[in-house]
């Protein structure tokens, strides 16, 4: 709640106004005192009051002519007003004016601070929109020679005068004025016109056209006030004849008095012109701030409309994103699916050959030992034993097979149990070592496999890195090298090996896997878009295109990353850089942590 005290401006003679200025300041207001009407607007400029209160007659104007001319101005149209006077007639008068409310001179101090309450219930908006413009008096321009009546109307004015005294007389109705020069009447009145609300142009003055002036004022103000506030008023004089009151208006006057007016009249016209302008002003500024309001409604509603379409557009993109991810779950299940069978098969191939030892044998066995039974019942003992001996060859042959099952079997339960999403301590040396075990079918005598593992072993990370990332790079370089031509002399080779990196190639604190092989390579062009869903350099029906990406969206899982360029051995090389994280094993992390670069 605002602390500061309502402004009343107390206009009027010493005697009154000493007599309630120290009463109202007891009640809480402050009082500003002036002695007469013309310092009453000249403090409008400085602070608005939230009420004023004058006396009727007043040194020059009037407490009923500045109460006009207030009712004039749009910051001050609803203004509260009190008179203070105990004469009927002047009550009248007041009330007429625009006064809000008359009271007695000789009421007390306490009194009047009740009426002051009373008016100024609900009056502090319109207070605050004062405080925010400033308050302007109209402004009137002369338009004169000194040969035209005007320039020294009324007739018994003294002619010996360099002001007009209409320009006093309009003075005392609260009116600024502006006698322009006779520069000003002959050249363009752009720079003073858009500052006026009335010109009264002297059409009696042969020094000047005072038709032709009016016509320009008349074509300047429907141009130049177009998009801005309603344009000046235009009052001809010194007409009386019907014929030229005629010319007048049809030069485009608002309105016409002749040059054997009063000054009442006069007065009356003017002030009847700059109340039409104001009601004209106010009337545009409704209609301008409708429009602003219309348009900030439209502006809402449109506003409404987009946030329903965006939500809409949203929902959309977000059932859109779903879909997206369900069918890149499906895409990657498929890569996986298809990287999985071709293990299978190669798997299938590796049991089928022991295995087909293995039934072979078992016949070998079965016939060798019923032989012996048979040379055991004739007593033969030398049969026997040749029998036995052969017997037990055979059955370390396939003992032989049997391990080799027993290899298979095994790997194939390590590797299951890399199908994991969490973080956890991962021997990198055991876990390349099953996944080459794993893919020994694809790799065959052929391909020579060289592993240095310079790390430390233990790597905290997800085993899905060695499970789909190492795993699908050693078999596109498997698949690389069995694709070489049958006449090409290089022998089939695979590098493995691990590092930890440092702050000279910018991989300090990262643990470096690099697979690099001796195969064709990979084009520059083709490097950019190894990573691509969909991309393959595999033939139809043998890639699916999604190994290297989805091992890509593992990597950055990671927040590490997977580079590819030329190997020094000629062909490809993949170096996967993952952040070290301490591993949760004591062996392990007083490994790791004390060869960290």
């Amino acid at each position: 709640m605002s602390n500061h005290k309502p402004l009343v401006l107390l206009v009027g003679q010493s005697e009154t106004t000493d007599r309630f200025s120290a009463g109202l300041t007891g009640h809480g207001y402050e009082v500003n005192v002036v002695a007469d009407a013309e310092a009453a607007l000249d403090s409008l400029d400085q602070r608005p009051p939230a009420i004023l209160i004058t006396e009727f007659s007043l040194p020059g104007m009037t407490g009923c002519k500045m109460t006009r001319q207030l009712r004039l101005n749009r910051l001050t149209r609803s203004l509260p007003i009190i008179m203070l006077t105990d004469n009927e007639a002047m009550m009248c008068e007041a009330f007429r004016a625009g006064i809000d409310v008359c009271v007695s001179r000789n009421v007390t101090p306490a009194f009047l601070a009740l009426r002051i309450e009373t008016l100024l219930r609900g009056l502090k908006i319109t207070a605050q929109a004062m405080m925010q413009e400033r308050f302007r008096r109209p402004i009137v321009a002369i338009a004169t020679m000194g040969d035209g009546c005007l320039r020294y109307w009324p007739a018994q004015s003294d002619q010996g005068e360099t002001t007009p005294p209409v320009v006093d007389l309009l003075k005392g109705e609260g009116v600024d004025t502006i006698l322009l020069d006779p520069s000003a009447l002959s050249g363009a009145p752009d720079f003073w016109l858009p500052a006026v609300d009335c010109v009264v142009v002297d059409l009696s003055s042969r020094a000047f056209d005072g038709l032709a002036f009016c016509r320009l004022l008349d074509r300047q103000r429907y141009t130049s006030f177009v998009t801005t506030l309603t344009p000046p008023r235009l009052l001809g004089f010194g007409r009386d004849e019907e014929a030229d009151v005629v010319a007048a208006y049809e030069a485009g006057v608002d309105d016409c008095v002749g040059s054997s007016v009063s000054v009442e009249i006069l007065l009356l016209h003017v002030r009847s012109l700059l109340y039409r302008k104001a009601i004209l002003d106010e009337r545009r500024r409704s209609e301008a701030e409708r429009a602003a309001r219309d348009a900030a409604m439209e502006g809402a509603r449109a506003k409404t409309v987009l946030a329903d379409a965006l939500e809409q557009a949203n929902d959309e993109l977000g059932a859109a994103n779903r879909k997206l991810i369900e069918a890149q779950t499906r895409l990657v299940q498929s890569a996986k699916m298809a990287s999985l069978g071709e293990l299978v098969a190669g798997i299938a191939h590796e049991f089928n050959n022991p295995l087909a030892f293995v039934i072979a044998h078992e016949t070998t066995v079965s016939r060798t030992l019923e032989g012996a039974l048979s040379a055991l019942d004739k007593g033969d003992v030398a049969s026997v034993r040749a029998l036995l001996e052969k017997g037990q060859d055979r059955l370390g042959a396939t003992s032989i097979g049997l391990g080799r099952m027993w290899d298979l079997v095994s790997s194939l339960r390590r590797f299951s149990r890399l199908d994991q999403g969490a973080f956890e301590d991962v021997n990198l040396p055991e876990a390349i070592t099953t996944v080459l075990a794993l893919l020994s079918p694809k790799l065959s005598e052929n391909i020579k496999v060289d592993l240095v593992f310079n790390a430390p072993p233990v790597l905290r990370c997800q085993v899905a890195l060695v499970h789909q990332v190492v795993m699908n790079i050693i078999s596109n370089a498997a698949d690389a090298l069995l694709s070489l031509p049958e006449g090409d002399q290089r022998t089939p080779q695979i590098s493995i090996s691990t590092d930890l990196g440092d702050a000279e190639n910018g991989t300090a604190g990262h643990y470096l896997i690099s697979i690099c092989d001796n195969g064709p390579g990979i084009s520059p062009f083709m490097r950019e878009r190894v990573f691509e869903p969909f991309f393959t350099t595999k033939p139809v029906g043998e890639g699916t295109g999604l190994g290297l990406a989805t091992a890509y969206g593992i990597v950055q899982a990671h927040g590490g990353t997977i580079e590819v360029s030329k190997s020094s051995m000629g062909g490809a090389c993949f170096t996967v850089a993952i952040p070290c994280l301490p591993p949760e094993t004591a062996e392990g992390t007083a490994f790791l942590v004390e060869q960290l670069p």
